[in-house]
Formats: structure tokens, C-alpha cells, sequence
């Protein structure tokens, strides 16, 4: 199931350039490519996990990122490395050659950012992460270092505990439809919450309603759901119908990441905010 915040559009391609103002990282010391190490063991605590961006320095001074935006690196199963600064996505293989980081090649998502700097700002943390940068992990921090910057980051986990499935109100962000996501239209909201005593209420942006349902650490089973029967056209039935696809599944896999819960039954599923 989907871990995170759902993409579309992967295309291959290499980092390119950054916006002057941004930082370049220090070139690696080898002119030319040269092949990747054999696989490493991955450092001990550090397979699995996710770092968001806590201070990035540069010649010694605060390099301050844009906006609120935060840089994140993930080390997934199968040494694959997920990356983003703020917009789009990125994500590879990596190998690790003692505490230096190798990644040959990078993917990206092609999301318009706003504000353009996002994509300048992408664009160099990807070189960066090419640049052979050294780790070095100490509990839940997490140094990099390329050249003359430093990016100290922190567990995602310990930085953004994941909410809770049971007390907050989960309102629907996007509608998930295979391997692309779309935003809720505007001008209509749909929520979940679930409740400690077994039933959820809800709102479909068109209609209102509850039931009940059972959750372990992966699957919720709803029970039988009752609604208000309103007819709802444009919008409003259209954001009903995406998200009575996923709960008339009746058992759907969730996953919570720091306040975002995803929703999958097959290829139709919700991207949810905790409130």
C-alpha cells in the first residue's frame, strides 16, 4: 500500500541545475561516473526511516529554505531512496560506500510548484543527494554533508509523531484513482471520524451519516453505513461517489503518516488531513 502522499507522472531524468541564489553542492572528487559499490549493510536504525530537514547551513551561515518548506529523505526497503524539497517527489536506488551515499540516478515527479522556487530548490537538493554526500546518523539525527553544506535532520517520527486513527476529524485532500491523485473540487468538503466505541461518523460533501467499523494496524472494516439520501449534483456528487467507492469496499488498508491518512480499496482511495 501507499506509505505516503500519492504522485503522478514519474519520468526519469537527472537532476538538472538550480536557480543561482541556490547552493551547489561540492562536485564529487571523481571526474567522470564511476559504477556504483557493491551493497553495503545499511547503517544500524537507519533502513526504514524517514528525515525531515531541521537547519541547512552553507560556508557556515544559515541557508534558510523556501517558505515553510522542509527537505525529506527516506531509506526504503530495497535500498530505495525517497527525496523531496517541498513538491515534487524523488526517488532511486542507492547504495551506500562506507558512510558515503551513492545514487546513480534519480526520478522525479513533474508537479508545477508553487512557488517556482520549490523547483530550483529541488532541483539542488537532487544534485546534492548525487554529489556523493557523507551520513552520519547519531540516534534520531541525521547529517548530511557535501562540500561546505550541512543539512541536520531529524526522524520523521520523532519530528511529526503520526496522529492517532481514533479522535481526530479526518478531512478528504485528494481522490486517489490508480496511480494519480487529484485534489477535493472547491467548494466541498467530506470527513471522517472515528470514534473509541467502534462507529465512525461521516460526511460524503453531499451527504451525512455513521456506522461502524473495526481496525487493526493496516485494514479498517466498516460496517453497514447509513446516510441522509439528499441529491447532490456538480461537485458536491462527484466528491460523494469518490468517497462511497472506497467505504463501500467495506474492508480498505490504511496507512497514517505524521497527520496524513490514506485510504486504498483497490485502485480507489482518499487522502485524508487530521483536524
Amino acid at each position: 500500500m501507499r506509505l505516503g502522499p500519492v504522485l503522478a507522472g514519474l519520468v526519469l531524468a537527472a537532476c538538472s541545475a538550480g536557480a543561482a541564489q541556490t547552493p551547489s553542492p561540492v562536485p564529487s572528487a571523481s571526474p567522470s561516473p564511476s559504477p556504483s559499490p557493491s551493497p553495503s549493510a545499511t547503517p544500524a536504525g537507519l533502513e526504514g526511516r524517514t528525515f525531515v530537514s531541521v537547519s541547512v547551513v552553507r560556508d557556515g551561515a544559515d541557508f534558510p529554505l523556501v517558505g515553510s518548506s522542509q527537505l525529506r529523505l527516506g531509506f526504503q526497503a530495497a535500498r530505495q531512496l525517497n527525496a523531496s524539497a517541498g513538491c515534487n517527489s524523488m526517488g532511486g536506488k542507492y547504495a551506500l560506500d562506507g558512510d558515503t551515499l551513492v545514487v546513480n540516478q534519480l526520478a522525479t515527479t513533474d508537479m508545477a510548484c508553487d512557488p517556482p522556487a520549490l523547483m530550483a530548490q529541488e532541483s539542488w537538493f537532487g544534485q546534492l543527494l548525487s554529489s556523493k554526500p557523507t551520513l552520519a546518523l547519531d540516534g534520531n539525527n541525521l547529517t548530511v554533508t557535501s562540500g561546505s553544506i550541512v543539512v541536520k535532520m531529524v526522524d520523521r517520527e520523532v519530528a511529526e509523531p503520526d496522529a492517532q486513527l481514533v479522535g481526530p476529524k479526518w478531512t478528504v485532500e485528494s481522490i486517489i484513482t490508480g496511480e494519480t491523485g487529484s485534489s477535493v473540487p472547491q467548494g466541498v468538503t467530506a470527513w471522517l471520524q472515528f470514534g473509541a466505541d467502534g462507529r465512525v461518523s461521516l460526511n460524503t460533501g453531499c451527504n451525512s451519516g455513521g456506522g461502524t467499523y473495526t481496525a487493526d494496524s493496516s485494514t479498517i472494516t466498516f460496517g453497514a453505513l447509513a446516510t441522509t439520501k439528499m441529491f447532490c449534483a456538480g461537485a458536491a456528487g462527484e466528491l460523494e461517489q469518490a468517497v462511497l467507492a472506497v467505504l463501500n469496499a467495506q474492508t480498505v488498508d490504511y496507512s497514517i503518516e505524521a497527520q496524513s491518512l490514506t485510504l486504498e480499496a483497490g485502485a480507489a482511495g482518499l487522502q485524508l488531513t487530521a483536524n
